[in-house]
């Protein structure tokens, strides 16, 4: 069917197509969810067990053994990993990219819930995280206050948590960062010793009298009545009267022997905002909602609130602000290469033809995003870099066609007929040429892992965007071009531009033709040491992964040594502070410690407990490369002095999560064996230039204080060994017995503990005593000693095996491989012990990857290429010709990256990519034109030379307006994008000069004449 004459003469019927396509796409573009970054499902889970008072040896025995045994049972695990510290233990659950997250979840929750029986009774918390982009803060909101107590934080962060729950598309709202309240009972060791009352004695009689049990219901004449028992605790004096034993024929009361009080659990997530005290309000939104839906009412809605006294809100992170200025951003270039792409068209076609050209943008945006919203895909960076990539690519087809039909115009032909006639001719090469950088990104989307499904929707858009713009240039074009465009004589002249290049054409670059035709061989050998020469540069472009996120934003991480308090870390924290303070830059910081700062990044999970660290997130007043890296640099140098603990200074990046770009991770069993490797690596990598924030897990140990029961005299006495344990657990951690509800219905544990608490002295082990099976009391001293003994601050666990992790951020201005390549160098050189391998993971190893399936991505592109190649011109050499654009616009990408000092990373893999459909886009025009010119006669030379002489603008202007559509991105686009865009750039520069001289030639040289293609 002649698609142009069909829309010329039904044109009714068009326009009401493309009319509802628009009005669709405008609906679709409205209604889109906007975020800052994709949406990834993925299938990770963190399991966090909390066991305060137990060191990683004992956490490793009990607790992480059978998790980790339990979960290995489950499918499609990809990889397992954890961390255990003192009191804490977190397994990282990685399953294949593709599984059902949500499901998978579930299974590990099913194994978690089937260990009740295997864990320890006394084991504090222990639960699930889904980590995927859903679970990421899109508010941390602190409600700072000196003068309030976290009780009343905490109620009012309750009101405030209720009215943010009632917004349509909030997913949760959590409050952290504060101490539960508990029911203390404080014992008196002395007091008990005298009274012969044990530990069991008093939770014996705590869960006796604390009970509600029904008692059932009775029938009186006609009449049921429900029988009501003493039940639970009311208050708090009837928890102080609870009756625990009797002495000398006296009831003993609890109040006798403990005191009895609302208290705080001991302090193990402090947060500061700005140097005062928060709590944190943090909140999430339910997936494919608009985050502007969300974030107004819940904005709105704090506004409102009246709160108490002195305290105050703060929003620490506000995710929309930050979608705000991305989706502000892009959109700007794409308006700006909008503007660009529209000058370079009038100055080349005229106001009538440009204004059909144009018209094709932003249908075609509206139908691509059409399709990209009906396929679940958000309004985001990636999103919007497509429609970038694609701007100055969807004009294309519209200005061959127009192109085509003016030149027919000046024949002599009417605007109807030279539309229908000027479409029809270019349906096929156009449609190929579409078809081949459609299929350069096809594979691009099919791309495995959490890389393909992070860039995805870009190709999605590209392609949408492109399959428009083809149905636009055969169907509208047409018939617009039928309407406006006018017969004119064929000495009338076009525009100025057009005019220039035209004796560009027939002067210069025919003479240049007519040259390379004499030295064939010559030109050739040329273009081939270029190639050769470009590829011999590229280890100086050097090789990255994704790049930092550019925000102005950084985290501090603080370290102290391994059985350092609270207190310590919290001194540490609060030098940090005062240090930010000097700084004008710094708008404000949020301080956390005993944990790391809530998720607000897609790519970093958040720390768990641990008394040793401290977290600040940081925010600056603005973003200036050079300003943000000098305080960088800066901050690192003054917190490096710091002795009390180590200080790292980190950037926000993009891309696939990961601990850090440098990781070298040793196996092996025996812990003082790692420790000593990892010492060894540790200082290679701290020398190692380019290499920062080095951390070393078995740096140092930990100090434990061990309770050596005498065995012998344990059983002599009569003293069962588990109650000297419970005894000291009660004494250090307390335990929970039971539980209070007040009147208000709120819940509290009821936790049994020695007075002490968490401040005691080595000598009040001394007032503890402990009851034989006589019934007589012993102090604890006479069948246990203490002593201090060395033990592993930290044990790690890959995959069910014992490792330990070396990890180095990147200084600004130093490669990844270039890092990596020096400390290698000087780790070959080290001995080894037999069975403790080492191995690069991190950066490396996601980039490994990625890029392994980049290279499948860019193979298979080509060899389908190749196939709708071989069909469309029925020949195996025409193809080949077609594909020598590759090679050339190597050469440009390589020297583009070169010279602006940028170097090869993800991004840029996507643009070389891309070029594959989009560089040999010009030489299928040209070789199809030539097939055509030979079919009407013309000899290989003539119709070689008449292909560049006649293709040569319309391949100019397809050309720049991909440039000039891609310049505001490439320039504001920042290190994302920037490799990207200076790629595709550069590629395309020296295929277009090198295709429109080289492959005349080839064409003469690989052309049978029998071969003709109409």
């Amino acid at each position: 069917m002649n698609i142009p004459q069909f829309s010329i003469r039904n044109y009714q019927l068009t326009l009401t197509l493309f009319v509802m396509l628009l009005l669709a796409g405008i609906a679709s573009f409205l209604g889109m969810p906007q975020q800052e970054d994709p949406v990834l499902d993925i299938p990770n889970t963190l399991v966090i067990a909390v066991y305060p008072g137990a060191n990683p040896h004992d956490i490793e025995s009990q607790v992480v053994d059978p998790i980790e045994e339990a979960i290995k049972e489950l499918d499609d695990l990809k990889e397992l990993r954890t961390v255990i510290r003192d009191g804490t233990a977190v397994t990282e659950v990685e399953f294949e990219f593709g599984v059902d997250a949500d499901d998978k979840y579930d299974q590990i929750q099913r194994q978690l819930n089937q260990l009740g029986d295997v864990l320890p009774d006394d084991l504090y918390s222990l639960e699930a995280r889904q980590i995927n982009t859903n679970t990421v803060n899109i508010f941390q909101i602190a409600l700072i206050s000196d003068e309030a107590n976290y009780r009343q934080l905490f109620q009012e962060a309750e009101r405030i948590k209720n009215k943010i729950e009632t917004v349509n598309g909030v997913r949760k709202v959590e409050i952290e960062a504060y101490p539960e309240e508990e029911v203390r009972l404080a014992l008196d060791p002395v007091k008990m010793t005298q009274a012969k009352l044990s530990i069991d004695d008093i939770e014996r009689a705590i869960a006796g009298t604390n009970a509600n049990i029904p008692g059932g219901a009775v029938k009186v004449a006609n009449k049921l009545f429900a029988v009501k028992t003493s039940g639970a605790y009311e208050d708090l004096d009837q928890i102080r009267q609870t009756v625990v034993g009797v002495y000398n024929g006296k009831m003993v009361y609890l109040k006798d022997v403990a005191d009895v009080d609302f208290s705080y659990e001991d302090e193990r997530w402090l947060a500061r905002y700005n140097g005062q005290r928060a709590i944190y309000i943090n909140v999430t939104q339910k997936k494919g909602i608009n985050i502007f839906d969300v974030s107004e009412p819940v904005k709105t809605s704090l506004a409102e609130h009246q709160l108490p006294g002195d305290m105050q809100v703060a929003y620490v992170f506000d995710q929309s602000a930050g979608v705000q200025d991305r989706i502000s951003g892009f959109i700007g270039n794409l308006g700006q290469g909008i503007l660009l792409v529209g000058i370079i068209i009038f100055l080349l076609l005229g106001v009538r033809s440009a204004n059909l050209v144009m018209l094709a943008i932003p249908l075609s945006i509206m139908i691509g995003l059409l399709v990209v919203d009906s396929m679940g895909y958000t309004l985001q960076q990636m999103s919007i870099a497509g429609l970038i990539v694609a701007l100055g690519l969807l004009v294309d087809n519209s200005i061959a066609i127009t192109e085509n039909i003016e030149r027919l115009l000046g024949k002599g032909y009417t605007p109807a007929r030279a539309a229908a006639e000027g479409t029809q001719q270019l349906v096929t090469p156009i449609g190929s040429a579409t078809l081949t950088t459609v299929l350069a990104f096809v594979p691009i989307v099919l791309m495995p892992d959490v890389t393909g499904a992070f860039i995805a929707a870009l190709p999605i858009t590209v392609i949408a965007t492109l399959l428009s713009s083809y149905l636009i240039a055969i169907m509208l074009t047409p018939f617009l071009a039928s309407r406006f465009l006018k017969a004119r004589p064929q000495e009338q002249k076009n525009s100025w531009l057009f005019e220039r290049m035209g004796r560009f054409v027939q002067g210069p670059y025919t003479r240049t033709l007519h040259w390379i035709n004499r030295n064939k061989w010559t030109t050739l050998g040329l273009a081939g040491l270029s190639f050769v020469g470009a590829m011999a540069l590229f280890p100086l472009v050097g090789v990255s992964f994704f790049p930092k996120a550019e925000k102005p934003q950084m985290r501090i991480i603080v370290n102290l040594p391994k059985g350092t308090n609270l207190d310590a870390t919290d001194r540490a924290v609060t030098y940090v502070e005062q240090t930010l303070q000097e700084y004008d830059q710094v708008d404000y910081y949020a301080a956390n410690i005993g944990h790391g700062n809530p998720r607000i990044y897609y790519n970093i999970a958040p720390t768990n407990y641990s008394n040793t660290y401290g977290e600040l997130f940081v925010t600056l007043k603005s973003y200036d490369v050079d300003e943000f890296y000098a305080l960088l640099s800066e901050l690192r140098t003054r917190f490096g002095e710091y002795t009390a603990a180590r200080i790292d200074v980190k950037e926000f990046v993009q891309g696939p999560p990961s601990k850090a770009p440098v990781e070298i991770q040793i196996k092996g069993n025996n812990l003082e064996e790692l420790q000593t490797i990892a010492r060894r690596v540790e200082r290679i990598v701290k020398q190692t230039p380019g290499a920062v924030n080095v951390s070393n897990p078995l740096r140092e140990n930990s100090t434990d204080l061990h309770f050596s029961i005498n065995r012998d005299k344990a059983m002599l006495f009569g003293v069962p060994l588990f109650t000297v344990d419970k005894t000291i657990r009660s004494f250090v951690n307390g335990n929970a017995v039971g539980v209070f509800r007040d009147t208000e219905g709120e819940d509290y544990n009821i936790v049994l503990r020695y007075e002490a608490g968490e401040n005691f002295q080595l000598a009040d082990f001394d007032r503890l005593s402990i009851p034989t099976m006589t019934g007589k009391f012993l102090p604890l001293r006479q069948v246990a000693n203490i002593t201090f003994e060395e033990a592993p601050s930290q044990i790690e666990h890959y995959d069910n095996q014992r490792v330990t992790t070396i990890l180095a951020d990147l200084e600004n201005g130093y490669t990844l491989d270039a890092v990596i390549a020096d400390i290698d160098a000087q780790l070959v050189q080290e001995e080894w012990a037999k069975n403790y391998p080492y191995t690069y993971l991190g950066d490396l190893a996601n980039r490994n990857n990625s890029f392994g399936g980049m290279g499948v991505a860019s193979l298979l592109a080509i060899l389908l290429i190749v196939g709708v190649l071989i069909i469309q011109f029925k020949s195996f050499t025409q193809p080949l010709i077609i594909l020598t654009a590759l090679p050339l616009a190597m050469i440009g990408s390589i020297l583009a990256l070169l010279f602006t000092g940028i170097s090869f990373s993800f991004t840029a893999f996507i643009g070389l990519t891309s070029l594959i459909g989009i560089a040999i886009n010009n030489s299928i025009v040209l070789v199809d034109y030539a097939n055509s010119v030979r079919a009407e006669g013309a000899t290989i030379v003539e119709a070689a030379i008449q292909a560049g002489q006649v293709r040569f603008i319309p391949i100019v202007a397809t050309t720049l307006t991909t440039i000039l559509g891609l310049l505001p991105l490439t320039l504001n686009g920042g290190s994302l994008w920037a490799p990207m865009g200076w790629t595709i750039i550069g590629g395309l520069l020296t295929s277009t000069t090198l295709v429109l001289l080289i492959v005349p030639v080839l064409y003469q040289l690989f052309t049978r004449e029998e071969v003709v293609t109409v």
